[in-house]
């Protein structure tokens, strides 16, 4: 599937936005959704239902163009666990017969409770446009459902100390670990032969880990 660039960047806008206390916009489409409340429910902490519920609720709420809120929403009946242990469950996001553009989220589940314990979401890394602002929007989507007290800034600061708006020329620089109200968010480089060809944006609840 095909996602207009503009469109896109839109949703990144109005997404990001939707907390500002700007009452005007040069993009019509976006006014509704900006000078309204955005109400986000978070999904980490929550059965994997609630967490794809929420995050189909809040693609619904941020996106008036059907095309786009289809690409970046969850259909539930493609959740798929990944072996017969039953303890993470995947759904793949893009043209499934293009891997090199398809994005993956894990839902990794606490089996005592069966509510989602952390999440592993993959974009693939490219110099195309569209798929930059996919990446950004799809992280900034995990990151909200992962605390839903977080405003605009918030979130927009855990990316950018994330590491994820620097000019680097080394590619392994592309890493950090940010923890703010009991989350931790973790962005991995994956690398091969020298070249950038994904990130792995990482989000888990403190009490449920180790750290």
């Amino acid at each position: 599937m095909k996602v207009n660039i503009s469109k896109i960047l839109i949703f990144v806008l109005v997404f990001i936005g939707c907390f500002s206390d700007d009452e005007s916009s040069d993009e019509d489409t976006t006014n509704s959704a900006v000078d309204s409340d955005l109400s986000i429910s978070k999904g980490l902490g929550k059965t994997s239902e609630i967490y794809v519920s929420n995050w189909n609720q809040l693609v619904a709420a941020i996106s008036e163009d059907e095309q786009t809120s289809t690409f970046f929403s969850i259909n539930p009946d493609e959740v798929k666990w990944t072996s017969l242990e039953k303890d993470t469950l995947y759904y793949e996001f893009g043209n499934l017969e293009n891997p090199q553009t398809v994005f993956v989220i894990n839902l990794n589940i606490n089996k005592e409770d069966n509510t989602v314990s952390d999440v592993e979401f993959f974009a693939p890394a490219s110099k195309d446009e569209v798929n930059s602002q996919q990446s950004k929007l799809f992280f900034l989507i995990v990151i909200a459902l992962s605390d839903e007290t977080l405003d605009k800034n918030d979130r927009e600061n855990i990316l950018s100390n994330l590491g994820l708006y620097e000019e680097l020329s080394n590619p392994r620089q592309l890493a950090g670990s940010v923890t703010k109200n009991n989350v931790r968010y973790i962005l991995e480089p994956l690398i091969e032969n020298n070249l950038l060809f994904g990130l792995n944006l990482y989000t888990s609840l403190l009490e449920t880990t180790n750290a």
